[in-house]
């Protein structure tokens, strides 16, 4: 089932725009957690920010996005906002995640494709996602399950889908949205919550961490196994991030 421009629809028919043609769109994918959206505000403040940026003459609120939600079923699953000039589309798909990811932890590859800490398409949620597909496709062809980018002057920005953080002498860190990354709806939570140290960090300095994690949206607090197949420290510290995030959500379903 999809939304476009406020209709249910099973067809994916969509008036033909600049998103289309060039990627000129915005987009969010939100948790539903027993039929309630998960940081709404933050999402669409993000979502609203990018709209702005690229010159869309659209603003989402809370109540529109409410209201569209009501229309679609089901108590957990994704749900994906996709604004573009001519397109307003609320779509939804299941969460991927299984137990067993967090037990083993996600195994990383390092991307031969640069950031760009100067494009302003760095830093917002844009519907021109190639760099990110390309890479995690190549990623997982090869049997990592999420890819690692770096920046023009190797220091570590992001994941394909994901933000990063690392513990190393029980002090949380993050790369800076400087490095050339998109600031996580989940990433400011934890920033918001604990004492995160943002900085400029090179992969070497990541791999002789005591932990690693990522982190989006759906995926909440993911461990990293290893990069490239060189085992990394897995930190107690980060089930307790786990647990955290998981009170969190049980809190806010009700």
């Amino acid at each position: 089932m999809i939304i476009i421009n406020e209709h249910i629809t099973e067809e994916e028919v969509i008036k033909l725009d600049s998103s289309f043609f060039f990627g000129l769109g915005v987009f969010e994918t939100i948790l539903i957690n027993n039929s309630q959206p998960i940081m709404l505000k933050a999402h669409l403040d993000r979502l609203n920010q990018g709209l702005k940026l690229l010159n869309i003459d659209k603003y989402i609120d809370e109540k529109y996005t409410l209201l569209q939600i009501n229309k679609l079923t089901g108590e957990n699953y994704a749900l994906k906002i996709t604004v573009s000039d001519k397109n307003i589309l609320f779509s939804k798909r299941e969460i991927g995640y299984k137990a067993e990811d967090y037990e083993r932890g996600f195994s990383l590859k390092v991307s031969k494709v640069r950031r760009n800490p100067s494009s302003p398409s760095t830093y917002i949620k844009s519907t021109n996602y190639l760099d990110n597909l390309l890479e995690k496709q190549r990623a997982k062809d090869e049997g990592f399950h999420e890819v690692l980018f770096l920046n023009g002057i190797d220091y570590i920005t992001e994941g394909s889908m994901s933000n990063l953080f690392f513990i190393k002498d029980h002090k949380l860190h993050t790369p800076s949205i400087e490095c050339g990354l998109l600031a996580g709806v989940l990433r400011s939570w934890i920033i918001d919550r604990y004492e995160v140290i943002q900085g400029q960090y090179t992969l070497d300095e990541i791999r002789k961490s005591d932990g690693i994690f990522l982190t989006n949206s759906l995926m909440g607090i993911m461990k990293v196994s290893d990069i490239e197949g060189i085992q990394v420290k897995t930190c107690p510290n980060i089930k307790k991030f786990q647990t955290d995030y998981r009170h969190f959500l049980e809190v806010n379903k009700k």
